[in-house]
């Protein structure tokens, strides 16, 4: 019999396997996308661009001069929060002292027991004088000079907060440019569905007003990094939150070096388990992700028991659920890659997805190792 009980048990099952994995696609979901100037709505006003260094001269002297060239006509300040000086900041600095739109603080050396990082913002943020702020980094430049005007345009009445993208220089490895987008889109899909969790990357714009009545970063000061993912998972519940997606707001960081690469991934690690919504927000990612393996094991065994036992009616079926999810992931990565215009080749979207999985699980337990006081400013 070609139909019998198990036959039609197992088949139903694999067909079920194939609806999970399609429907757990990350990029299934699909983010509005900003397209043109037609998409741009009024833009808030002036606007305070806070920018911190640490130690970033170099980063400064390349990076700056794209900051305070940006073309917007409400106005503009650009603010400079100097952690650490010990590589000629300073003297980077000075080269711009003459511009009218640059303004200069330096943390006090005496706050040493404290997240510095985060006192940097905060005193940014009080130094500034709009009610817009866009808070970038050192590492990284606009892409455009139009960054602060469609980022702008994005804070409408009502939202408190606006995420923007930030992607890799050039000549960062393929796997970190994709593993920044694929998190990045279901980060901006939880924002469009109201539900924001997080955001990786540089590239937030926020309400000063919202910021001081919150106490800035009160709750989680004590962690030395995350300022970005704090501020959205904390603020989030209090203010509208939108997303801005078209090219001139990216925001482009330098190729990470190794030792950046594991200190965001560790770190991000740490910083997750303080947020709130985690289960939500990573049970979205574990059901993509096992959808995706059990799918493809499954499918695969099928295939084989069915050719051993001469269960022919099966074969083709474990075939079409193998083939359907990949064609499914890559025409769906395809329109997300198109609509952001990352640069990934299509032929790498799957096994980078099944990459994504382990490198999660190597962080955790690099984590699970690490030295619990190496996230912390307080000692004690």
């Amino acid at each position: 019999m070609l139909l019998d009980d198990i036959t039609v048990f197992v088949c139903v099952l694999l067909l079920l396997l194939m609806v999970w994995s399609l429907l757990s696609d990350t990029f299934f979901a699909k983010v509005d996308v900003c397209g043109g100037d037609g998409d741009a709505g009024k833009p808030c006003g002036p606007v305070s661009v806070i920018i911190v260094s640490d130690n970033n001269a170099a980063e400064l002297a390349a990076n700056l001069p794209v900051y305070l060239s940006q073309d917007y006509q409400s106005g503009y300040e650009v603010i400079v929060v100097v952690d650490r000086d010990e590589d000629g900041t300073s003297d980077v600095l000075k080269t711009f002292a003459d511009n009218p739109l640059l303004y200069t603080t330096f943390v006090p050396d005496s706050s040493r027991y404290m997240n510095r990082r985060k006192l940097a913002i905060t005193l940014g943020v009080k130094a500034a004088k709009n009610e817009c702020i866009l808070l970038a980094d050192a590492t990284a430049r606009p892409a455009s000079s139009h960054w602060i005007e469609r980022m702008s345009s994005a804070c409408r009445e009502g939202v408190g907060m606006v995420l923007g993208y930030s992607d890799f220089a050039e000549g960062t490895g393929c796997f970190k440019r994709f593993y920044r987008f694929h998190r990045t889109y279901s980060l901006f899909h939880e924002a469009q569905s109201g539900q924001a969790y997080s955001l990786l990357g540089c590239n937030l714009m926020f309400r000063k007003s919202m910021f001081m009545a919150g106490n800035g970063f009160l709750g989680n000061l004590k962690y030395l990094r995350g300022e970005f993912e704090f501020m959205v998972n904390k603020y989030s519940d209090v203010a509208g939150v939108s997303i801005e997606t078209s090219r001139d707001s990216y925001i482009v960081e330098n190729v990470p070096s190794l030792k950046k690469w594991h200190d965001m991934n560790v770190f991000h690690v740490e910083t997750r388990r303080h947020l709130a919504n985690g289960f939500r927000h990573r049970a979205a990612f574990v059901s993509d992700m096992l959808s995706l393996h059990v799918c493809m094991l499954v499918s695969v065994v099928m295939a084989v028991w069915s050719a051993i036992v001469s269960r022919w009616v099966i074969l083709p079926v474990a075939v079409l659920v193998f083939i359907v999810p990949l064609l499914s992931r890559t025409l769906t990565a395809k329109r997300a890659i198109k609509s952001f215009g990352v640069h990934v080749p299509l032929w790498r979207v799957v096994p980078m997805e099944i990459h994504l999985v382990w490198h999660n699980i190597k962080y955790v337990f690099l984590h699970k190792f690490s030295d619990k006081y190496d996230f912390i400013s307080h000692k004690s």
